[in-house]
């Protein structure tokens, strides 16, 4: 029997924690008490410290930096004091590869096993189990850990060496909000030009020029004037953040990714860290006066 754990139940923690609780039994631990309320009613046994969480053969974490999980780990009163040979901790947090594989070869010493396995779909695909989870380890302990990833959902991918999954996962990040900016902008040069924005839209997302923005952010959530996509300003920005310092390590060119966080600036600028990532549209709608959303 598999012995299972989860901490940070937030907005992505939570569903994937559901998730393993459809098969396994799952010990679960939050600072935040009022995240543990839904996954105990789903039965999640509620664990009040570290070192009773060290117990278990697997242990997810789901937390908001690689700071704060390279802190529960390694800290003074860390859980690496507390673990036994042969764990395996599963850091599904939207890390830092240069932080991740610090910890690894930490933990490695000691013979416990690190892997970053972040994730891309947000929280309805969490729940639904179609989520991509992109799982850094070696080959050997990507075969043992793989099943176990496939109940949380059926999109599991090995990406190579620990690291390589948050690498991937900031540079998937960048890349969406690249493919935002440059697509806001083309739209709004059309809609200038007197073009209709969902007829505009819907010929490029049939065309060459279709990407996620066309499919999915204009038209489900812009063009239908709902203005949420559950994704905050602040976090792509920690994204792309991660991923222009990555290639900042690596020496690689980024300049479109330099010049799109540039632009996300001046809408976190007006609206804050907090807002949703449809408030991107707005910008271009006031610099450009123009309207993307519906007039009602």
């Amino acid at each position: 029997m598999k012995k299972i754990a989860f901490i940070g139940l937030g907005n992505m923690g939570s569903p994937l924690c559901q998730r393993l609780l459809l098969k396994y039994n799952v010990d679960i631990f939050d600072i935040n008490k009022s995240n543990l309320k839904t996954l105990e009613t789903l039965g999640g046994r509620i664990v009040k410290d570290l070192q009773t969480i060290a117990n278990n053969d697997f242990i997810f974490l789901c937390l908001p930096t690689s700071d704060i999980v390279e802190s529960l780990i390694l800290g003074d009163k860390g859980l690496a004091k507390h673990l036994k040979e042969g764990t395996s901790i599963i850091d599904m947090t939207t890390g830092e590869p240069k932080i991740t594989r610090k910890i690894e070869n930490i933990l490695s010493e000691k013979g416990i096993n690190f892997v970053d396995a972040p994730v891309s779909g947000g929280p309805k695909g969490a729940l639904n189990g179609t989520i991509a989870i992109m799982a850094g380890c070696k080959k050997d302990h990507y075969e043992k850990i793989k099943p176990l990833l496939n109940v949380i959902s059926e999109n599991v991918f090995h990406t190579g060496d620990v690291g390589s999954g948050h690498s991937l996962k900031a540079g998937n990040n960048l890349l969406n909000l690249i493919c935002r900016i440059a697509t806001f902008e083309v739209v709004s040069l059309l809609v200038k030009d007197g073009i209709d924005p969902n007829t505009a839209v819907e010929v490029i997302q049939k065309s060459s020029g279709r990407n996620y923005a066309t499919e999915i952010t204009l038209p489900d959530n812009i063009l239908s004037g709902k203005m949420f996509q559950g994704f905050t300003t602040g976090l792509m920005n920690k994204d792309a953040t991660i991923a222009l310092n990555n290639g900042e390590l690596l020496k690689t060119d980024l300049p479109l990714g330099k010049l799109s966080k540039k632009i996300l600036q001046e809408t976190i600028k007006k609206f804050g860290l907090e807002a949703d990532m449809s408030n991107v549209a707005l910008t271009f709608e006031e610099k450009n006066n123009i309207r993307l959303r519906p007039n009602n």
